[in-house]
């Protein structure tokens, strides 16, 4: 899925869309997406979103959140924000204007709010233009809830992956900055990679995952590892209890292959959690848990696909 940071940045080589209009937060609730969705498979065109929102500091959460769209069949958002948010819930007539002027959109999808609320001038727009424009259901006309954002976010938050992922079509996937840890993972003999997240990333609920572990940049290659190829992985999650850990972390072991990844922009994909965190007694109890881990994700990613 294509991000936009402000229609500034959209470019002219999109073919025809439906074009949904919202203000940032109607993207939890999947009345538009879902509306704009169907229009645009009935159509056989792209889907594209613009979310209004009323500063740059709310662009980055609202950025990340739509991320989980791409899989409820969004092509493109494009996060408008506003240094001053206009009268009427953050709708912005010029912002939609130069996006329709730049994009073949054939339709305009709006929530019953934005008509409400100033979105007249959007009708008065498609009138100009030849765009077709029409509102979403109401409220009380619901769409399923396994195809909103929110649903997908309780899930992931839930520990859920699996559920999550087959409602986005693909595993979720986050991306972070390898970063000097620790060290304890290699210590027992199980090295991981420490990740310095994105401040607004969606991350799972703690436990240890089954996922796919992929350096970002195709060029780069150390060790028994190449850029680009996705690797099999234990991915944990949390705050390592059994040390008394205060700082919740992201720490994927790649499994069977070893590289300097210092530095190194990577991601990971979240498949199945194997289990929970625990605190255990002893360092043996611990290690001996982490060796059935591995087997258990070996299994699990035997029938997954990166």
């Amino acid at each position: 899925m294509r991000i936009w940071r402000g229609v500034s940045d959209v470019p002219s080589d999109v073919g025809p869309c439906v074009l949904a209009v919202s203000d940032g937060s109607q993207l939890g609730s999947d009345r538009l997406v879902w509306s704009a969705v169907a229009e645009a498979r009935r159509l056989r065109v792209a889907c594209v979103l613009l979310l209004v929102v009323p500063s740059p500091a709310e662009a980055a959460a609202v950025e990340d959140d739509g991320r989980l769209l791409a899989g409820l069949g969004v092509d493109a958002i494009c996060v408008q924000p506003l240094a001053v948010a206009p009268a009427g819930g953050g709708w912005d007539e010029p912002a939609v204007a130069t996006l329709v002027a730049k994009l073949p959109a054939v339709e305009l999808v709006l929530d019953p709010v934005a008509v409400a609320a100033g979105g007249g001038d959007l009708v008065a727009l498609g009138r100009r233009t030849g765009v077709a424009v029409h509102a979403v259901d109401s409220p009380g006309q619901r769409q399923p809830d396994r195809l909103s954002v929110a649903y997908v976010r309780e899930r992931l938050l839930a520990g859920d992956v699996a559920a999550a992922a087959e409602t986005l079509g693909c595993p979720h996937r986050v991306a972070g900055v390898v970063v000097h840890g620790e060290g304890r993972g290699s210590g027992l003999g199980f090295p991981t990679a420490n990740l310095a997240l994105a401040e607004h990333s969606v991350v799972p609920g703690d436990g240890i995952y089954a996922g796919w572990f992929t350096v970002v940049d195709k060029g780069w290659s150390d060790g028994d590892m190449v850029g680009g190829i996705c690797y099999p992985a234990a991915i944990s999650i949390g705050r390592n209890p059994t040390f008394a850990g205060r700082r919740r972390t992201v720490e994927p072991h790649v499994l069977g292959v070893s590289a300097n990844l210092y530095g190194q922009t990577v991601t990971t994909d979240f498949v199945e959690r194997v289990r929970v965190t625990e605190r255990f007694d002893s360092i043996e109890e611990l290690i001996a848990t982490m060796q059935r881990d591995i087997e258990r994700v070996r299994s699990v990613l035997r029938e997954a696909h990166c």
